[in-house]
């Protein structure tokens, strides 16, 4: 539980899936479901945590795979999967999402640890059993006794907490700021670990059995029977896919997931015996489940499944992969994992780059009679279009009802000259306006929902609109954007033949005067669809805002300068490629970073840009240091000097600048302190290593100034989110 506690922060009760994930942009939660489009491979990807995690890595792959296959499709991975889940979970979540009227091409499920792991470990190693077809955790999910009500009102008010601290991660707007993330990461981490604390007292309270708590009793009598009745379980969950898929007519593929306890499917790294493999917990529980399901993979493969065991894959990987004692992966063997999985995938790329399979799901729609009016198109959205005098927004939709009207519009306009806004909205380039369906004249007439919005005056280079819900996310999007001159923008690329790109991705990236340049050879629309983020990091703090320096308080290396911006209004498409130049500021530049960000989902892809230190002035500081006595030593040594904070080490790559450096100080005087940082006690002033300092001769040295009250203490080290401190000290004060 402590394990997968901090992948839990969306949580909710759902009637059917036991929970489901409330996260922004959750496709478990989209309504109406997300259907085919044109030019889409819709791919719903279901199974427990280990899925959860490789989504976005199977995103990219599959990205990566269509690009290099000249294949003009944009793959699309929806997050069916949630943390614990498992069968029948998997299979009630397709059959719903089907019936509510959602597409697929392809569903995907990865799976295996959860079936064998989660029931055998709740059904027999907690008090009083739950049944072990119930979603995990069930017992701290159902409060009965006074006490346990109490406690998990608390819980769900911390998990309330939880979803504002994600939201705010994903719509502040010092979301880009890489310090804010942190911070938030650490309220967020702060919260879950109360949560888990206050679901140990919920279990102490709610023990002895209920029926509503515990399920039916069951009738397996320990591991030897209840083994091969979660194998069965999982093979039947696996048919029931294949056969909802067939009706759907998508393709079904089903992966094994691969597990650090299975005999002989890893050579473990010292790091991994360490921290990733408990051999008396109850995870190794798995090691003896798997040959139960290996049983059932020819049966699988003889009903026409497209089943494939991953559990190997990392045989000849003898490096850190796995990161805590159940089953995850880090980044590289999430990758490893979904570029397997696409390899496997590739007879269904290829098949649903031709033509789709004809499905029977509209067999599942109720007949209207006519009485009743026309039955709905089940159109995900409203279709918009520019009135003849490109005065007004006009928004219809066929077969529409009063509750497809209910969520807040949101209308995002980018006008060609920016000095049309007001001056608080310049900055990010941006006139933002959120408006109900009622209040902007929306009316109803023969099943058809219809609205005009009026435009401002001003020349508009693009807009974006939309539904969305608060803190979660959004509902549909459009975007219509004036015509980029295709003149201008070859003459943009003509000048870039005599240039190298400063760093390759998606996009190749151009320094070409004072202009950031993104080009994609072979580009269509899909390409350009996600926002593209760039925060920009000045090398003297003044150069920014005076509000920006406000909002990020001793947060020096993470003030940016621009917040993101719209492909439309800096570029667009011609002769099949993509190009953007977006006017950079004119004051020095220490770093920048920029990308394509979704929602809900994360980066996908970024660079980093940052300039070069230079290597006198390092070398400088490091004579400074000649003679003088560490403060503390740890992978770097640390030094106290002259009200800045210096981070030493002797020898040094890169890759050891690379985890996120933290920094908390502790005030002798907590007024010193803004007021939302008191009830913390602490000052956390994380930075950017490439902002404070470089790599010279074989050596890494970052100088970071430290406030300048009375300090008591300092605590600082590095940090993988999602792994922990890889080292920290403490310091006293001088």
């Amino acid at each position: 539980q402590d394990a997968t506690e901090e992948l839990r922060p969306w949580e909710a009760h759902h009637p059917f899936y036991g929970f489901t994930n409330s996260s922004p942009g959750n496709a478990l939660n989209a309504m109406p479901p997300r259907q085919r489009r044109e030019g889409t491979v819709v791919i719903g990807l279901v199974g427990g945590s280990v899925a959860y995690l490789v989504r976005p890595f199977l995103q990219r792959a599959l990205e990566r795979w269509y690009a290099a296959n000249n294949r003009p499709q944009q793959p699309v991975v929806l997050t069916l999967a949630k943390v614990g889940m498992k069968q029948p979970q998997q299979t009630l979540i397709v059959a719903n999402t089907l019936l509510l009227g959602g597409e697929f091409d392809l569903i995907v499920n990865l799976d295996g640890f959860n079936e064998i792991v989660q029931g055998a470990r709740e059904n027999l190693y907690v008090e009083d059993g739950i049944f072990p077809f119930f979603p995990v955790l069930w017992d701290n999910r159902v409060a009965l006794t006074a006490e346990g009500i109490l406690l998990g009102g608390r819980i769900r008010v911390l998990r309330q907490e939880q979803t504002r601290l994600v939201a705010a991660g994903e719509t502040s707007p010092l979301r880009w700021s890489a310090v804010f993330g942190l911070a938030n990461r650490y309220r967020q981490e702060r919260t879950g670990a109360e949560i888990i604390r206050l679901n140990h007292q919920l279990a102490a309270a709610e023990s002895g059995y209920n029926l509503e708590k515990n399920g039916p009793r069951s009738w397996l009598e320990g591991e030897g029977e209840l083994l091969p009745e979660e194998a069965k379980v999982w093979y039947r969950g696996s048919v029931a896919l294949a056969r909802l898929a067939e009706l759907a007519g998508a393709d079904y593929y089903h992966f094994l997931q691969p597990n650090q306890y299975v005999p002989g499917s890893k050579p473990l790294s010292p790091e991994e015996l360490a921290s990733a493999y408990d051999p008396i917990g109850p995870h190794v529980v798995a090691g003896r489940g798997y040959p139960l399901l290996w049983a059932f993979s020819r049966d699988l493969q003889g009903q026409d499944i497209n089943y494939f065991d991953l559990t190997g894959i990392f045989a000849d990987h003898p490096e850190t992969l796995y990161i805590n004692d159940c089953c995850h992966v880090n980044d590289r063997g999430n990758e490893l994992l979904a570029a397997e999985m696409v390899q496997r995938l590739e007879p269904a790329l290829l098949r649903l780059g031709d033509a789709r399979r004809a499905g029977s799901v509209s067999a599942l729609t109720t007949a209207r009679s006519p009485a009743e009016g026309p039955a709905p198109l089940n159109t995900p959205e409203f279709q918009v279009s520019l009135s003849a005098d490109g005065k007004q927004l006009q928004y219809i939709r066929e077969g529409c009802a009063e509750e497809d009207t209910e969520h807040l519009f949101f209308l995002r306009l980018t006008p060609q000259d920016l000095t049309d806004l007001p001056p608080h909205n310049r900055e990010l380039g941006i006139d933002h306006r959120s408006f109900s369906f009622a209040e902007a004249g929306g009316s109803f007439a023969r099943w058809q929902c219809t609205l005009q919005f009026p435009l401002p005056e001003y020349p508009i280079a693009a807009l974006r609109t939309g539904q969305h819900i608060p803190g979660q996310g959004e509902l549909w999007s459009a975007e219509l954007f004036a015509a980029a001159d295709p003149a201008q923008l070859r003459a943009i690329y003509a000048a870039l033949s005599a240039e190298q790109p400063v760093a390759r991705d998606y996009f190749d990236l151009y320094l070409l005067g004072h202009q950031l340049i993104y080009l994609r050879e072979s580009c269509t629309a899909a390409d350009t669809a996600a926002d593209f983020f760039l925060p920009i990091t000045p090398e003297d703090p003044a150069d920014l805002p005076a509000e920006r320096r406000d909002a990020y308080f001793n947060h020096w290396g993470f003030n940016f300068a621009h917040g993101g911006f719209d492909f439309a209004r800096y570029g667009g498409h011609f002769d099949g490629k993509c190009l953007a130049s977006v006017p950079l500021p004119d004051y020095p530049i220490a770093a920048l970073r920029t990308g394509q960000h979704i929602p809900g989902q994360g980066d996908v892809w970024s660079v980093d840009l940052v300039a070069a230190p230079d290597p006198e002035e390092l070398r400088a500081d490091y004579a400074a240091l000649s003679g003088v006595q560490p403060a503390a030593r740890s992978d770097f040594d640390l030094y106290i000097q002259e009200g800045w904070l210096l981070y030493l080490r002797e020898s040094c790559a890169a890759e050891d600048t690379a985890a996120v450096f933290f920094l908390y100080v502790f005030p002798e005087d907590l007024t010193n302190l803004p007021e939302q940082w008191r009830p913390d006690g602490n000052a956390y002033l994380g930075f950017n290593f490439v902002r404070w300092g470089g790599i010279f001769d074989g050596k890494c040295l970052a100088a970071v100034p430290l406030p300048d009250y009375p300090i008591k203490k300092i605590r600082t080290g590095q940090y993988v989110p999602g792994q922990g401190d890889v080292w920290s000290v403490v310091i006293a004060a001088p």
